[in-house]
């Protein structure tokens, strides 16, 4: 049992209440004093916000007690409501694990309001509860940049970026940064962007064709992810268009190096279009930049990537002029431990009845054999949940057949002649095992070829 924790009162309290208190009389007091109290006041303290990790400090000290009755006080803390996930309770309460002491001492394990009710006891009775809430957070968010786009202009004529959509999760005031990147006929950077400091920057852009704005943000604790927006600024022809491809979620054994393609890029005027390819980010740890490309001027190059996560990747093309807006693309590899076996399915069983006509001569029969029989293996059902190429391989137990291609998703296999004989059906079964493989794992599949040979009249 848990050590009751008490207050003890000193003898002169008695001071401190008006005579007729201290003399017994517990209807009523003169000058206005209020009857003597008949119950203690249990005061849980104030609500709390505290960061994960922080040990909360809770504080019964307010609670009040009948000092003319009575000399002790015994404290109860008890957890009315935890989150779904912790595993917080009663014991956790002080280093000495009781719910005794007057300001015990708690740590919570996971997000969310604990709720906790105090009841106190003197010789009068025990109190009413009364309750405080922990509430537990997971601390400072990234704040979010928003540059708003895209935007059109005229070049020689002022463009206006709106970042007011920004925002803080916490509601921090915000600090912006602002970059600027023009196609290769300007000779426009960063500097050019007036109201650098704002929510609201204005350039003049000096050419035709598209301009990046890039807008960070900082709560004053951390920046947030970038914000990339652009400008398409009439020039004197058409600005191209690119288009780098499809983003997409590959598995742990996509290829490696991963095929591009920018052929769907064209331009307006029919021109001739050169190529940009250039890495936006990698994820942390890799080593992957615009050396990864094969030829990051073709149109279709080669991408190397060397560390699970997500590669953003960007195209441009231009027709000597003007430049286009990039094209952005993001490449997702998921790491082993999120690998997917594939599912290797080997197709349905199959039945081959195979008849001979036998000859009698002396009242015995005479058979020939029952030829060769070919049949088909199809594991074209087999699939891989993360799209990752198969590979396939076929065996069968006895060694009896000769599959034509062992490493197929489809193939034949060949049954060879058997001996029959007359009224009497031979049966075989061939146990058929398909094993399908990814770059990681390996599952299997199997099916059974229900082979008979009979001879008859």
């Amino acid at each position: 049992m848990a050590a009751s924790m008490t207050i003890r009162h000193l003898p002169a309290l008695c001071a401190l209440v008006v005579l007729s208190a201290c003399d017994g009389d517990s209807s009523t007091k003169d000058s206005g004093v209020v009857s003597q109290c008949t119950a203690p006041v249990a005061s849980a303290g104030a609500d709390l916000t505290l960061n994960l990790g922080d040990a909360a400090m809770l504080d019964g000290t307010a609670s009040e007690w009948c000092a003319q009755t009575s000399d002790s006080l015994t404290f109860s803390w008890a957890f009315v409501q935890t989150p779904t996930d912790s595993v917080v309770d009663d014991t956790s309460l002080s280093d000495n694990r009781t719910n005794t002491a007057i300001t015990p001492v708690f740590t919570p394990d996971v997000e969310g309001d604990y709720v906790l009710s105090l009841v106190v006891t003197d010789d009068n009775g025990e109190s009413n509860e009364d309750i405080v809430v922990v509430s537990v957070i997971t601390g400072d968010e990234l704040p979010i940049a928003d540059c708003g786009g895209p935007y059109a202009g005229v070049a020689g004529t002022a463009v206006s970026i709106d970042g007011s959509g920004s925002y803080d999760p916490e509601n921090a005031d915000l600090e912006y940064s602002w970059s600027l990147n023009g196609p290769a006929c300007s000779a426009l950077d960063s500097s050019a962007l007036r109201n650098q400091g704002g929510n609201s920057p204005i350039f003049v852009p000096d050419c035709g064709g598209t301009f990046e704005v890039t807008l960070v943000v900082s709560d004053g604790n951390q920046w947030s992810d970038p914000a990339i927006c652009t400008v398409e600024v009439d020039g004197d022809e058409g600005t191209p268009i690119a288009d780098a491809g499809s983003s997409g979620e590959l598995g742990a054994c996509a290829d490696n190096p991963i095929q591009l393609n920018g052929w769907a890029s064209y331009d307006p005027n029919g021109d001739t279009l050169a190529y940009q390819w250039s890495i936006i980010s990698v994820p942390k740890g890799s080593g992957s930049s615009d050396a990864s490309f094969s030829n990051a001027n073709s149109p279709d190059p080669t991408f190397a990537w060397d560390v699970e996560g997500d590669y953003v990747i960007q195209l441009q093309v231009t027709d000597g002029a003007n430049w286009s807006a990039p094209d952005i693309i993001t490449l997702s590899i998921a790491g082993m431990d999120d690998n997917q076996a594939p599912v290797a399915n080997a197709g349905a069983d199959i039945v081959v009845d195979v008849t001979v006509t036998c000859e009698s001569a002396s009242y015995v029969w005479s058979c020939p054999d029952c030829p060769e029989e070919v049949v088909e293996l199809d594991g074209s059902s087999t699939y891989d949940a993360d799209g990752d190429a198969i590979d396939y391989e076929w065996t069968e137990a006895s060694g009896s057949l000769d599959i034509t291609n062992a490493y197929a998703a489809v193939t034949t296999a060949t049954i060879p002649a058997q001996a029959a004989e007359y009224g009497v059906a031979n049966a075989i079964e061939f146990e058929v095992k398909l094993e399908a493989a990814d770059c990681d794992d390996v599952t299997e599949d199997t099916m059974i070829i229900y082979y008979s040979c009979e001879g008859e009249k």
